[in-house]
């Protein structure tokens, strides 16, 4: 009885660590912040790298997107990796101004696509790469903003990604999610002072320092492998909050579960990896890269939640004092995340996706337990 005490006491001192973690960030999320950077003369280039797996009904539109920049053309390039994609998709791009890759990769993922742009790619050839997905359309002042940032000497930046278009439950979750960790991963983080984390599009990394790293990463690798090599190297990532990059697709309840799973994936093996380096990154007072090591070690959002309220339930077949801490963590939880949530986002779609959190959550766990990946 006292060792299940005891676990559950080092239990709730995880869960609130992880809590007040996630409070401290969102808090410091709503204070205000410019992000606009002075104009540059300097006209820098970019490589704009576009994966595109079986991305048909979106890629055109990305493509347009970027060819209606108020950038000056002859400044940047879109690179369209095409992987599966349909012979008719790849004739309408064919028309365009833009570098056409077309590869039918037996395993396909994102990194293996920018890996394969990278190798045509000459050292000097261009100043900046952006990552983007092949759903994501932006404003035509987007480079714009990201070369005024690059100038004033950022060579890591992250846009600010929106969902646009809210059609349904599933559309409205990955809104909210996405903005929570806007809020909590990046403009917290900027606002005291630490790198914001990538989320793998709108991504902008000095072109020179990708190259020269492109060969650490492995094909299966995401944005958060890039991170840790920024981070290591105590290059700053700056998050510009007011430069949007807008989502179109939605991608419904099995791809919702399927991404989640793949994240938390992700984010246990980049701890896995780092976790050994967070005492060196202390002592050597690399905080951004200790804070990154932390933030992969706490619990997800949703397992978090589910803990909490999974104890909160058993609690009150326990003892009172053990149900008004559970209870007042998931209020504090739920307290922090609609701090992280923007109003704009609040609204009759925001309640009724809400009511389909719990059922979301539920196949969730199992996927995750069933280990699905895409």
């Amino acid at each position: 009885m006292i060792f299940l005490e005891y676990a559950e006491l080092v239990l709730f001192v995880i869960c609130a660590f992880t809590v007040f973690y996630l409070l401290i960030y969102a808090i410091a999320a709503t204070g205000n912040r410019t992000d606009k950077y002075s104009e540059s003369r300097i006209k820098h280039r970019f490589a704009i790298l576009i994966p595109a797996y079986k991305d048909d009904e979106y890629i055109l539109y990305a493509v347009r997107s970027f060819l209606q920049q108020e950038y000056p053309i002859d400044c940047f390039d879109i690179i369209v990796i095409s992987d599966h994609l349909d012979s008719e998709t790849n004739l309408q791009l064919s028309q365009y101004p833009i570098i056409l890759l077309q590869a039918r990769f037996k395993k396909s993922s994102k990194m293996k696509s920018i890996k394969a742009a990278m190798s045509q790619l000459q050292e000097g050839q261009y100043d900046i790469v952006l990552i983007m997905n092949a759903d994501n359309v932006v404003e035509k002042n987007f480079l714009d903003e990201l070369n005024n940032t690059y100038a004033s000497g950022s060579n890591a930046i992250q846009a600010h990604r929106i969902y646009q278009e809210r059609p349904d439950s599933v559309s409205v979750l990955n809104a909210v999610a996405d903005e929570i960790n806007n809020s909590i991963l990046r403009a917290g983080h900027v606002n005291l002072g630490l790198s914001a984390s990538l989320n793998g599009s709108g991504a902008a990394l000095d072109f020179a320092w990708l190259k020269e790293h492109i060969n650490y990463l492995k094909d299966d690798d995401d944005e958060k492998v890039i991170e840790s090599l920024l981070l290591r190297e105590r290059i700053y990532v700056e998050y510009l909050n007011k430069t949007h990059v807008q989502v179109l697709k939605n991608g419904g309840r099995k791809k919702f579960y399927t991404q989640r799973g793949n994240w938390i994936r992700a984010q246990y093996y980049s701890l896995f990896v780092n976790i050994g380096n967070l005492p060196g990154a202390i002592l050597s007072g690399n905080f951004d890269y200790a804070d990154r090591i932390l933030q992969w070690l706490i619990f997800p959002r949703t397992i978090l939640l589910g803990l909490i309220f999974l104890f909160g339930i058993l609690s009150i077949f326990l003892s009172w004092t053990a149900c008004i801490k559970w209870w007042g963590l998931l209020f504090t939880l739920l307290l922090t995340m609609a701090i992280a949530t923007p109003n704009y986002l609040v609204d009759n779609k925001f309640n009724k996706a809400m009511k389909a959190i719990p059922f979301m959550a539920i196949g969730m766990i199992f996927n995750i337990l069933l280990g699905r990946k895409k």
